[in-house]
């Protein structure tokens, strides 16, 4: 595993590419934790493809779905208001 920088600058404007998933699906083995984001056609509805596949180590992935939680109840919290 790579050690990650205690301090690293990403810059948000520099995207690889975007792709819109309706679904998401999880794969959780004793060291990694795999996402895989499919897109579904309208025109086709009973097919999809995917789109993505990450894999992260699993603190990471665990890390992730926290930071995920946290995210969604702050927003939530602010457009209740």
């Amino acid at each position: 595993m790579v050690d990650l920088p205690k301090e690293l600058k990403v810059n948000p404007n520099t995207v690889v590419g975007t792709t819109y998933s309706q679904l998401a699906g999880v794969i959780v083995t004793d060291t990694d934790i795999t996402l895989e984001f499919v897109y579904i056609n309208p025109r086709v509805p009973t097919e999809g493809v995917v789109v993505s596949r990450v894999t992260l180590p699993k603190k990471i992935g665990l890390n992730l779905a926290n930071t995920i939680n946290l995210t969604v109840k702050k927003h939530d919290e602010k457009s209740s208001k």
